[in-house]
């Protein structure tokens, strides 16, 4: 269970008065929102802040547990909220860190740390003394509380509930097994899934093969096989989507054939080293089995119960009224762009994935006389940014 804190008030640090003071992660920052200072943030402060932040919420949870004062909102649901307020802290700035620029040894404390999280998740969410208090406080004053309090009573019993609190002690140990392979075999998952993408580049000889690309983008190319070990005189870098932006501006078919597939096959197995089937497969049978040992038909039941979905009947409806809606109009343009090209191509043209983001690019110039070029000036970070998202803060808001 992974408690969210969102209080502003402040819990010290237990024993870690030097640690607080020259580990940055351990303060509250002092910019703006309390954004991480990255200035003062070394990479070696990650693990340490990590440690005294998992012994800070050991240490909350035990004062609460052994709290000899009757079981109330304020000593158990509100201190338990307040239980990981550091940890979360340190949590939010380097899970951030890993998704935008992990490194090599931003990687390996990651590898490290994550089943550490997982085994805290387990001691809290099959701690039966802390529940116990929780489950005392959600039975007495559950009626009479109102507004957040009331809600954060029912979100907290609850998620004991539908983590195993009330399961037998031999399901109760399976679960915690399962919670921790399940966030073994993810970790390994966020590994490999950038591993294969760095791995799945299209090395190119020839300037030639490269035609329709911008000047720019060649340099980018270039630059791209020169960081890479020079393989080739250029290099196409696969980005994580599985369609790929270059698509449209690349002439030469089977090149654009070799980086499609590049894409869609970086984890599959297609290369022996990059195959997350396995992976995929059991973290299904696990999750799986978790959904039996909490008495529901699948996991897709479990993990909707709590969301506006509900059921995964209610998923598959919208999803059938989507695809009914939107089949047509997809089938409409896919004829449409494969008769364009047709025109230059030839009447036996068949349009295929790696054609589609070209030629669709192509009639949308002959067509409209308007590219993409064009229209990347208004896509910039700072214009997103600026004329968009904070414009848009500032009216709805007051930011």
């Amino acid at each position: 269970m992974t408690l969210t804190i969102a209080s502003a008030l402040s819990m010290p640090l237990s024993g870690c008065q030097q640690s607080q003071n020259e580990n940055p992660l351990l303060v509250e920052s002092q910019l703006p929102f309390g954004a991480p200072d990255f200035s003062k943030i070394k990479t070696s402060d990650y693990m340490p802040a990590f440690k005294a932040a998992f012994q800070q919420t050991r240490d909350n949870i035990k004062a609460i547990v052994e709290n000899p004062d009757e079981p109330t909102f304020m000593n158990t649901i509100l201190a338990l909220e307040e239980s990981e307020r550091t940890l979360d802290r340190v949590g939010r700035v380097f899970f951030a860190l890993t998704n935008a620029d992990k490194t090599d040894e931003i990687a390996a404390i990651e590898k490290e740390v994550t089943p550490m999280i997982t085994e805290l998740e387990n001691e809290i969410s099959f701690n039966k003394d802390l529940f116990e208090r929780v489950r005392q406080v959600y039975e007495r004053e559950y009626e009479s509380l109102q507004g957040e309090d009331k809600k954060l009573l029912e979100e907290t019993y609850k998620s004991f509930v539908r983590h195993g609190a009330l399961l037998p002690d031999d399901k109760m140990e399976r679960m915690k097994e399962i919670n921790l392979r399940i966030s073994d075999l993810q970790q390994q998952w966020g590994d490999d899934l950038p591993a294969a993408t760095n791995d799945a580049v299209v090395w190119v000889d020839k300037k030639e093969d490269l035609a329709g690309l911008s000047e720019a983008d060649l340099a980018q190319c270039r630059k791209d096989a020169d960081s890479r070990g020079g393989k080739a005189a250029y290099a196409i870098v696969i980005v994580n989507t599985t369609q790929q932006a270059i698509l449209a501006s690349l002439d030469n078919r089977e090149l654009r054939k070799r980086v499609y597939e590049a894409s869609i096959h970086r984890a599959d197995g297609t290369k022996k080293e990059h195959n997350t089937f396995a992976l995929a497969c059991e973290i299904a049978k696990l999750r799986a089995e978790q959904a039996e040992i909490m008495g529901y038909p699948n996991y897709a039941s479990y993990s909707l119960e709590r969301t506006m979905a509900k059921t995964p009947e209610n998923v598959y409806g919208f999803l059938k009224s989507l695809i009914a809606a939107y089949t047509p109009k997809a089938d409409f343009e896919t004829k449409a762009i494969e008769a364009f090209a047709q025109q230059s191509e030839g009447p036996d043209f068949k349009l295929q994935p790696y054609d589609r983001f070209y030629y669709s690019a192509k009639m949308k110039k002959a067509e409209l006389n308007i590219s993409d070029d064009e229209v990347k000036p208004y896509f910039t970070v700072d214009s997103v940014l600026q004329n968009g998202v904070f414009y848009a803060a500032n009216r709805v808001y007051g930011l």
